[in-house]
C-alpha cells in the first residue's frame, strides 16, 4: 500500500478493525438506560452522553486471538451511575467519573475478552 495523506477507507471486517489505526468508527449512545451491549468491532470509540438512567455497560464482539483496545467516553452522566461488568480496573476499584463533563476510560483485551482490563485515560475533561 502506498503512503498517502488521503485516509483510506476499509471495509467493515476484524482486519479492517484492527488496521484501522488511529482513525476509527465512533459509537454513539444517547439517552440510554439499563443494559447496553457496546460491541467492540463497531468502533474502538464509543461515546455515552445524556444517559436516562443508571447504566452497565457490557462489551461484545472483542476479536481473540489479538491484542485489543478501545476507548469509552462518558459525556455528563448526570446522578446516573455507569457500570462496566467484567472489568479489572487499574488500581483494585472502579474510577469516578465525572458528573458534568467528559471522563475518557480505555480498555485492553489480548483474549477475546474473557480478561477486560480497563483505566482512566482522562478524569476530567470540562
Amino acid at each position: 500500500m502506498a503512503i498517502s495523506s488521503q485516509p483510506v477507507v476499509l471495509s467493515e471486517s476484524v482486519d479492517a478493525y484492527i488496521n484501522a489505526g488511529n482513525t476509527t468508527r465512533l459509537q454513539t449512545i444517547t439517552a440510554s438506560t439499563g443494559a447496553i451491549n457496546i460491541a467492540i468491532t463497531n468502533g474502538a470509540v464509543a461515546r455515552m452522553s445524556s444517559l436516562a438512567g443508571n447504566t452497565t455497560v457490557t462489551f461484545t464482539n472483542i476479536p481473540s486471538g489479538y491484542a485489543n483496545q478501545w476507548l469509552v467516553e462518558v459525556v455528563s452522566r448526570g446522578a446516573n451511575t455507569v457500570t462496566f461488568s467484567g472489568v479489572t480496573w487499574d488500581g483494585g476499584s472502579a474510577p469516578t467519573i465525572v458528573a458534568s463533563g467528559k471522563t475518557v476510560l480505555k480498555f485492553y483485551s489480548s483474549d477475546g475478552g474473557s480478561t477486560i482490563y480497563g483505566a482512566v485515560e482522562f478524569a476530567n475533561i470540562a
